[in-house]
C-alpha cells in the first residue's frame, strides 16, 4: 500500500516539473558553472599557476598533518 502511494506521489509530483521546463532551457546556474570551469581551465594552463596551486595544496596538507598530530 505504501509503495503504491509512493509511486503515485512521485508520478504526480514529477510530471508538472518536467512539463514546466522547456526542452531547450539550460539547467539552473549552467552559465555560472560554465564560467567557473572556463576560469579554472585557463588558470591551470599557466605553468606558474600550476606551481602556485601545488604549493598551496602542499601548505594546506602540512597544516592538516601537523594539526592532527598535535591533537593526539
Amino acid at each position: 500500500m505504501i509503495r503504491t502511494l509512493t509511486v503515485f506521489a512521485l508520478i504526480l509530483l514529477a510530471s508538472p516539473a518536467s512539463a514546466a521546463m522547456p526542452v531547450g532551457e539550460p539547467p539552473f546556474a549552467a552559465s555560472y558553472v560554465a564560467g567557473f570551469l572556463d576560469f579554472w581551465a585557463n588558470w591551470f594552463k599557466n605553468r606558474n599557476a600550476v606551481l602556485f596551486s601545488v604549493l598551496i595544496v602542499g601548505a594546506v596538507a602540512v597544516f592538516i598533518i601537523t594539526r592532527g598530530k598535535r591533537l593526539k
